[in-house]
């Protein structure tokens, strides 16, 4: 009996030292995305009021210097159109598209190229790419590692040069969704050899970012599993830094604005060398329609996050009303320009209104370039 009670006793001490590193360790991964001595009880709500903090600068491709990139899309062009109007003159420079490796790669190109050239700014396309048909149950990433792939993505080298500009790549986006269905190390060749085709095609003008979904972290943190093994589960995923350029994260839920694997996730890319682009987000599960809602429980919050990391270098927006599409109806109207209080509040945010200009928008050829520092500049 002696024997089971010591036993239990150094567990006990054991678990106990546990916990006490993780509590350290998480907030040294509070002051390790912010670039200033925010606490971490002060709340996001009024970092979203606070002056933005001096961007970090990893040199990677496609990276601006100390200013963050603005995206938008997901949507069809006429709602792309009416979010560029809403925020004008900080308009999207970056245009969200999405299409599977089965698919036909010659006509997404093609559509992709119209709407390109009849935009009034250079737009970036920001393509996510996914390895399932549209469904986990056939996620088919062995055979792209397999090489079964490699004609497709000779059509994706083919398709990325007919654009003719900066593009930003999304293979196996949110890799670690169980919806997506990929398997760890799988996703990891596949991922490679995406990579690799990309980065010989279009060596300085095409971005691979690596892209996780912290929403799955959380409906793991619901089955049981701690955050504090969040980057066990992400890691497993990881191509390798020779095969990254940018890491992505994509935000929904008002949780995953504040989650400490988010906050981990966050810091773990500073501390590797990579910028982070906020890939995909929209306001999930509330709408503009209570717009002191909408702003206390997302806007606010999201604007904090991004206003308060140095490593955050680009944010893309979903501007869509979920309510019209059957699978994402309790998802609330998303659409900024359906409200004016949200409306104000945003422009508020990504109108440079501080003394240093921090949001980079759409702008003509030359400038953007420049902004990501192509064609020697």
């Amino acid at each position: 009996m002696k024997l089971i009670a010591r036993i239990a006793l150094l567990l006990g001490v054991a678990m106990a030292g546990m916990w006490v590193w993780h509590r350290w360790h998480l907030r040294a991964v509070d002051e390790s995305i912010t670039a200033n001595s925010v606490s971490a009880a002060t709340s996001l709500q009024s970092w979203a009021k606070a002056p933005p903090v001096k961007r970090a600068f990893y040199g990677r491709r496609l990276e601006p210097r100390d200013i963050v990139l603005h995206g938008a899309g997901q949507s069809d062009r006429q709602s792309f159109d009416a979010y560029s109007k809403a925020v004008a003159p900080a308009r999207p420079m970056l245009m969200m598209r999405y299409v599977d490796l089965h698919d036909d790669l010659p006509k997404f190109f093609e559509h992709l190229r119209a709407d390109l050239g009849t935009a009034r700014d250079y737009l970036i396309p920001q393509i996510g790419i996914s390895l399932n048909e549209g469904g986990g149950t056939h996620h088919y990433e062995a055979a792209t590692a397999a090489g079964k792939d490699d004609a497709a993505l000779q059509q994706i080298c083919s398709g990325l040069q007919s654009l003719a500009r900066p593009v930003f790549v999304r293979p196996g986006y949110e890799f670690n969704g169980p919806w997506n269905g990929y398997a760890a190390p799988s996703y990891v060749a596949a991922f490679r050899r995406i990579a690799d085709v990309i980065h010989r095609c279009m060596p300085q003008e095409a971005a691979v970012v690596w892209d996780w979904s912290p929403d799955a972290e959380l409906d793991q943190q619901r089955a049981g599993a701690p955050a504090a093994f969040a980057a066990a589960r992400w890691q497993q995923f990881y191509p390798g830094d020779a095969y990254v350029d940018w890491w992505g994260v994509n935000l929904f839920s008002p949780p995953t604005l504040s989650s400490a694997a988010t906050r981990e996730f966050l810091a773990e890319a500073d501390k590797h060398g990579f910028p982070v682009m906020i890939a995909e987000s929209t306001l999930r599960g509330a709408s503009v329609h209570d717009p002191h809602a909408a702003i206390d429980q997302w806007f606010a919050p999201y604007f904090g996050l991004l206003r308060g990391t140095k490593g955050i270098k680009a944010f893309c927006y979903i501007d869509w009303d979920w309510r019209i599409y059957p699978q994402w109806a309790d998802w609330g109207d998303a659409r900024i320009e359906s409200d004016a209080t949200v409306l104000e509040f945003y422009r508020s945010q990504v109108l440079n209104s501080s003394a240093t200009q921090w949001l980079s928008g759409g702008a003509d050829r030359t400038t953007t370039r420049t902004v990501l520092r192509l064609d020697g500049k």
